[in-house]
């Protein structure tokens, strides 16, 4: 299972999934742009849910139907996401509460209704956190906030199933192209946007095709930690070792984000 699935990243997951022979149901808010890639995948091993993650009520419903019809998951791929551009300042607090809700709590929504199944299945769990997780991004306050909850409770979550053969891995990806094209914000919330929007980004953004690849590959390997992309590998030991020069790089590079929206 796959939320975030008609994003850039997440449709390039499911296509890649179904080629290596996994059944995939995807999962988004978005019911155009599911109908759009469920015609882009031609195969009875794909299908398509509109989901909702920030409604605990509307996951239990879909996800007791996604496995009524396709038994449960061996894996969940906690990819949904948005972000915003403006400072603290800029930033009113429904649009603070709204990130944090697609972002870390529809994570923890779908996570803990499939957990028993993962759990009897020796299944994985991959939370889809960022480079934000552990460095700061000049007006992402809210984006940074959800994904450095995302590293807190999925790695304990790690180390509590670990005992049952189930895996969890963290993903803390760098930037990624998947909506440079897409201007007109994300389309469903006031004040946000879709992760892959920035324009302004440190170093080379990455193709979700590559992304989605080296991801699969983890997995395979059943990865704990996944930096994906250089940028998040070098900006990871620079937060260890050198915090305010990271800091320093990050702002300068991605302020100007925000005073261009």
């Amino acid at each position: 299972m796959i939320t975030g699935a008609s994003g850039g990243l997440g449709r390039m997951l499911c296509r890649q999934l179904i080629d290596s022979g996994a059944r995939v149901s995807a999962l988004d808010l978005n019911r155009e742009e599911l109908a759009v890639l469920a015609d882009s995948i031609s195969s009875d091993r794909f299908q398509s849910w509109r989901l909702d993650v920030t409604d605990a009520g509307q996951c239990e419903e879909v996800l007791e139907a996604v496995v009524a019809k396709s038994g449960e998951a061996d894996l969940l791929i906690a990819n949904a996401g948005i972000t915003h551009f403006s400072s603290v300042l800029e930033t009113g607090l429904s649009t603070i509460d709204q990130v944090m809700a697609v972002n870390f709590s529809g994570s923890v929504n779908c996570c803990k209704l499939l957990l028993p199944g993962l759990i009897r299945r020796r299944g994985m769990v991959v939370a889809v956190s960022s480079v934000a997780g552990f460095t700061p991004l000049h007006g992402r306050s809210a984006y940074a906030a959800s994904k450095h909850a995302m590293i807190g409770f999925f790695a304990t979550l790690r180390a509590e199933v670990a005992e049952h053969g189930m895996r969890v891995m963290i993903v803390c990806p760098s930037f990624i192209d998947t909506q440079k094209d897409n201007l007109e914000g994300a389309g469903l919330y006031e004040g946000t946007a879709r992760p892959g929007q920035a324009s302004q980004t440190v170093g080379k953004s990455m193709t979700p095709k590559e992304a989605a690849s080296i991801m699969i590959r983890a997995i395979e390997k059943e990865s704990r930690f996944l930096l994906l992309g250089r940028v998040a590998q070098i900006s990871w030991w620079l937060s260890r070792l050198f915090p305010s020069l990271l800091e320093r790089i990050m702002v300068r590079q991605t302020r100007r984000e925000v005073e261009n929206h």
